[in-house]
């Protein structure tokens, strides 16, 4: 072509590729409010105070849902964002509803009260119902189904908004996609926090199948959303990054995460530099939180001369104790241990003072930081990797003098003229070296870029979104028409009458009419149920349906001979043992339709017994992912074999593997259709009856047979030299099944020890109060309950004693250790065996300090016998794991003089209320004496101890029964709140 040059249209559309693969080279996405500048002037009317033209019911009904609401979780950017937004749209006149979908996992115990809170807002906030339905999948699966069920139920949204982590939206818009629900309804997915995002940037591993499917939940959900919204450029260009696939030309926009009222209120600009008197770590104590990136830094200005220059300075951490095991970090000698005392550990080298507060909310933190009004208090933020940095924009509009790591979106909140003075490189010494300067120069606090107007143009949006529901609402929808196919309905049976005749029965009572059956008899050899084909060999004829008889060679083999004999457009396959739903080959068809699905699978309910499921509630769900390629490597979520598929689909990839004594061959399909370009859909509703029953195929099969048949069509898509990689992956999924069985089969054994044991005191307990057990058992311990009034003497003749501090008083019987101990005279546990309010309270400020009390009781045994030690103890906020620091501790002396020390019986850290914990010392050599301590040290915290004995198991044995039952405590778990003995416990 004249005037054409082929090499430059060359290199134009190779770079053209490179931009769209290269997020450097990508076009910024466009912000929200430029898109929203054609729609101001429409819209001004309804931020006129006077103005009464738009009231609730025109505006609109709008749904956040969240795993994230201030109050019922952590003061996390999730919560906040989420909880502002809701309160901004209420505000503006919208009728906002939050569906709480933490629920499930967290359950916090006040949830009544925080859904009154809101109510008195005029926000509704709905946990997640319950269903009474158990669910055979992940969990974030079947959150996301139960949240498709719940909205499935409610008058329609205008507007839903879903948060990327997790996945919670997956089934309400695969459902939108299928056109069977929430066709007038805007999804809006805000792109924040993926999974994987979090969780490779905390440099953890992906180390169950579960990452596999909130990926894969996450990832779906973006690319069917309607809009997509994220608060930085950054964050979206992570997901291009990554792969992810999405419809980029629709609407994705870029707007900041609304700032709370208390935020934008206190809104300051600071212009002096201020001295530093004091460095906060603010942030969740995590690795990805920077946590270690700044003990390191603290490192730095410890050894470096420093002395100086943080000799009036204080380092305080300030923020979120997580107890996850993925979040303790590695100490000295190896052991994992809470980032609390990880932070002990490392401040060993440190001369300067500094401190671990308790965490507070998130006012009372900012409180702390601008105690005085002085602005003398340097905010460290030295994160790994951020998206949506609350925290730094916070500070940044409250004048809060803050310094930040240069990672993620961190610039895309700063003013350009203040981004070099407040961030600094992620490692020790530039962050070392940032601190130095502003101790050694004061500091002007940095800028916020934020524009003033965001809250607003939050609603204009919520007004746009609401307008394009109504109009779809309102205006007359295209409805589509299609010619009916013909569906061929396969259904093999061996050896089941009864079952057969009701799945049959299911067949015919189908709202979907242009249907044919063939029904493959895989060598039945059951009398009766022979009789029972003859009988509908005629009715088949009638119909001009199939129905063909084989020898016994398995599922597989007979669904692809009747699938020869199909002459529908679709197949959809049935175990003879199934109940389909009335709407089962309706919706298939529908769907099929809508989305050029090749396969489609749905979600079926579970049922027990041989009759008709009837109108009773399903015993458990499944819920299929459908084409999940990287879950359907180790685990079959594509679907069951209760399927359709069109039969030129089916034909082209070769039928089902007729391997004999394979139970998978659904799955090995389904993966063949999927890696094979074909289109799966997994419909959300559930379209089927599931039978439970222990002869099922499945379980009669080899596992591990069945699971190296399953991987065959993915060694097809790589080259042999990588399928030992593949090979390898599966069986190290397969031992961590094995391990995670094994663990639940240990559990399930503690408890049935746990309930044996139960019994047996039960019953000695009743032997006891019988009188059929002697009963002269003797504490050695004195005043083992702390109520005898036998205060030390020596401070009693004191004229100033009632006036002493409980600190300074203390019991004769119980002699300090260490630092000590306080009587607490109120704090006492209350029960059958101990009704006195008194008990010994010790508390460590710091995990260095120690305290004690310590008694000798003497034994004098001339042969050896076994000797019971308990005691009962209640904590707050103690650091560390479980060990002797804080126990009931005994040095033990035998009668030929030698010595055993360091026995102990430790309590559990943490927070928890009153806990029993006994051992049995059983000798070899007679115990001369024991020297009991109720031992506190190597843990910060408070710790209350009561009710401590010593005494012979065999004289205490009725005691000690009793004492075991109120440590086992009732069957079923109550809240943490009443202890065992039966009393309110308030730490």
């Amino acid at each position: 072509m004249e005037g054409y040059d082929h090499k430059k249209n060359r290199k134009k559309k190779s770079l053209d590729r490179k931009r769209k693969m290269d997020p450097s080279m990508m076009e910024p996405f466009p912000e929200l409010s430029d898109f929203l500048d054609s729609y101001r002037e429409q819209y001004e009317s309804v931020f006129d105070a006077s103005s009464e033209s738009w009231r609730i019911k025109t505006y609109g009904r709008i749904c956040l849902v969240s795993d994230y609401v201030l109050g019922l979780s952590t003061g996390s950017g999730p919560a906040t964002a989420v909880t502002t937004l809701a309160e901004e749209l209420h505000e503006s006149g919208f009728d906002v509803t939050i569906l709480y979908t933490g629920y499930p996992i967290h359950k916090p115990p006040d949830v009544e009260f925080w859904v009154g809170y809101y109510t008195a807002k005029g926000i509704h906030v709905v946990a997640l119902p319950e269903t009474g339905v158990s669910y055979d999948v992940p969990i974030d699966v079947a959150i996301a189904h139960r949240v498709f069920m719940w909205m499935n139920d409610q008058q329609w949204y205008d507007c839903v908004h879903f948060l990327d982590n997790r996945g919670r939206g997956y089934f309400a818009l695969t459902a939108k996609k299928q056109a069977l629900a929430f066709k007038h309804t805007e999804f809006v997915v805000h792109a924040q926090q993926p999974h994987l995002w979090h969780k490779t940037n905390s440099l953890q591993t992906l180390d169950t199948l579960h990452d596999l499917v909130i990926d894969h939940l996450e990832k779906e959900q973006m690319k069917m959303a309607d809009h997509i919204v994220a608060p930085s450029q950054y964050i979206l260009k992570w997901f291009i990054e990554q792969g992810w696939e999405w419809n980029r030309t629709k609407s994705t926009r870029v707007h900041t995460n609304p700032l709370p009222k208390w935020v934008k209120s206190k809104n300051k600009i600071a212009h002096e530099a201020s001295t530093i008197n004091e460095i906060v770590f603010f942030s969740r104590f995590e690795l990805r939180k920077g946590i270690v990136l700044f003990c390191d830094a603290m490192d730095q200005l410890a050894l470096r001369g420093d002395t100086q220059i943080m000799q009036n300075v204080r380092v305080t951490f300030l923020g979120h104790l997580s107890n996850s095991a993925e979040e303790k970090l590695t100490i000295k000698g190896g052991a994992r241990a809470r980032v609390d005392q990880y932070i002990r550990q490392r401040a060993k080298k440190w001369l300067f003072h500094w401190q671990i507060l308790k965490d507070m909310d998130v006012k009372q933190r900012y409180e702390y930081l601008q105690e005085g009004n002085m602005n003398n208090k340097l905010v460290v933020l030295p994160s790994l990797l951020e998206n949506a940095p609350y925290t730094l924009v916070e500070c940044l509009v409250m004048g809060i003098p803050v310094v930040a790591s240069d990672v993620g979106s961190a610039r895309e909140f700063i003013d350009n003229d203040d981004a070099e003075r407040v961030l600094f490189v992620p490692t020790p010494k530039p962050l070392a070296g940032k601190i130095r300067d502003i101790l050694k120069n004061g500091f002007v606090p940095g800028k916020s870029k934020i524009k003033q107007d965001v809250e607003k143009d939050w609603t204009i949006w919520q007004h746009h979104l609401v307008h394009q529901s109504k109009d779809s609402s309102n205006s007359m929808s295209t409805l589509q028409t299609w010619e009916e196919p013909l569906v061929t309905v396969i259904v093999v049976t061996y050896n089941n009458p009864k079952l057969l005749k009701q799945a049959l029965q299911s067949i015919y009572e189908q709202e979907y009419t242009k249907v044919e059956v063939v029904l493959i008899d895989d060598g039945s050899t059951l009398p009766e149920a022979q009789a029972y084909l003859r009988e509908i060999d005629a009715e088949f004829k009638r119909k001009g349906w199939v129905y063909l008889q084989q020898d016994n060679r398995g599922p597989g083999a007979a669904r692809n001979n009747g699938a020869k004999h199909a002459k529908g457009e679709f197949i959809m396959f049935m175990d003879d043992d199934n109940f389909a739903k009335p709407k089962e080959i309706a919706t298939f068809v529908s769907v099929a339709m809508h989305t050029k699905a090749d396969v489609l699978t749905c979600t079926n309910e579970y049922f027990y017994g041989l009759e008709l499921p009837g109108n009773r509630p399903p015993i458990g769900r499944w819920v299929p992912l459908g084409a999940a390629t990287t879950v359907g490597m180790f685990q079959n979520l594509y679907g069951d074999t209760n399927a359709m598929i069109r039969r030129k689909v089916f034909l082209d990839l070769g039928g089902f593997p007729e391997d004999y004594g394979y139970a998978l061959e659904d799955w090995e399909l389904f993966s063949k259709s999927v890696l094979g370009g074909y289109k799966l859909e997994s419909i959300p509703s559930p379209l089927y009856w599931y039978r439970i029953r222990d002869t099922s195929h499945s379980h009669e099969t080899a596992k591990y047979g069945n699971a190296a048949r399953t991987i065959r069509p993915y060694l097809r898509q790589i080259p042999q030299k990588l399928h030992h990689i593949v090979l390898f992956a599966q069986g190290m999924k397969d031992s961590h099944d094995v391990a995670a069985g094994q663990l639940e089969e240990q559990n399930g054994q503690m408890r049935d020890v746990r309930k044996m044991l139960k019994t047996l005191a039960t019953s000695l307990n009743d032997l006891c109060d019988d009188g059929l057990i002697p009963t002269t058992a003797k504490n050695e311990v004195k005043n083992s309950q702390f109520d005898l009034n036998e205060d030390d003497p020596s401070i009693v003749e004191s004229p100033s004693y009632e006036r002493l501090e409980e600190k300074n008083k203390r019991f004769k019987s119980w002699f300090p250790f260490a630092d000590g101990y306080n009587i607490d005279k109120r704090n006492g546990r209350i029960s059958e065996s101990s009704s006195d309010t008194r008990a010994l309270r010790m508390q460590n400020p710091d995990w260095k300090d120690a305290r004690g009390a310590v008694q000798e009781v003497h034994l004098h045994q001339k042969e050896p016998s076994a000797v019971i030690i308990s005691g009962w103890s209640k904590a707050r906020d103690v650091s560390g794991a479980p060990d002797g620091g804080y126990s009931i501790y005994a040095d033990i002396k035998f009668i030929d003089g030698k010595m055993m020390y360091g026995y102990s019986v430790s309590f559990d850290v943490g927070t928890h209320t009153w806990q029993f914990k006994a051992g049995v010392i059983d000798p070899i050599v007679g115990i001369e004496s024991i020297t009991v301590y109720a031992m506190f040290r190597w843990h910060a915290g408070t710790a209350w101890f009561d009710d401590i004995t010593v005494s012979s198991l065999k004289e205490g044995l009725c005691d000690y029964t009793k004492l075991t039952l109120e440590g086992l405590g009732p069957d079923k778990g109550n809240g943490g709140k009443i202890g065992p003995g039966g009393t309110r416990d308030e730490l």
